[in-house]
C-alpha cells in the first residue's frame, strides 16, 4: 500500500458497519482459503454484485482482485482511519488520517 502504508506504520480501523466502505477506503480482509491468516489491507476500487474489486497501491506487485476476484463485502473487517508510525521516536510525518 505505498505510498500511502509503509512497512512499520500502525493502521487503526473501525467496523465496516461504522464506516461505511466507499470506492478509495483502505479495507483489511481475510480470504475464504485464509481465515485463520493475517488480514490483507487494499484500497476498495468499485463495488461489484459480488463484493469489491480490491487493489494494492503498487499495482504491478501487489496480489489484489485482479488475481482472486472480488471480495464479498461480508468478508471485510476494517475499514481504515488513520496511520500511525511505529518507528521510535515515532515520524509525526507518517500520521495521517485515512478519510
Amino acid at each position: 500500500m505505498s505510498p500511502t502504508l509503509q512497512e512499520g506504520d500502525v493502521v487503526i480501523g473501525v467496523s465496516p458497519r461504522l464506516r461505511p466502505i466507499r470506492a478509495g477506503s483502505i479495507v483489511a480482509f481475510r480470504r475464504h482459503a485464509r481465515r485463520n491468516g493475517r488480514l490483507l489491507i487494499k484500497r476498495a476500487l468499485t463495488q461489484e454484485s459480488t463484493g469489491w474489486f480490491v487493489i494494492g497501491d503498487q499495482p504491478s506487485r501487489s496480489s489484489d482482485s485482479r488475481r482472486f476476484g472480488a471480495v464479498p463485502t461480508s468478508d471485510i473487517q476494517a475499514v481504515a482511519v488513520c496511520r500511525l508510525s511505529r518507528s521510535a521516536p515515532p515520524d509525526r510525518s507518517r500520521f495521517g488520517w485515512l478519510l
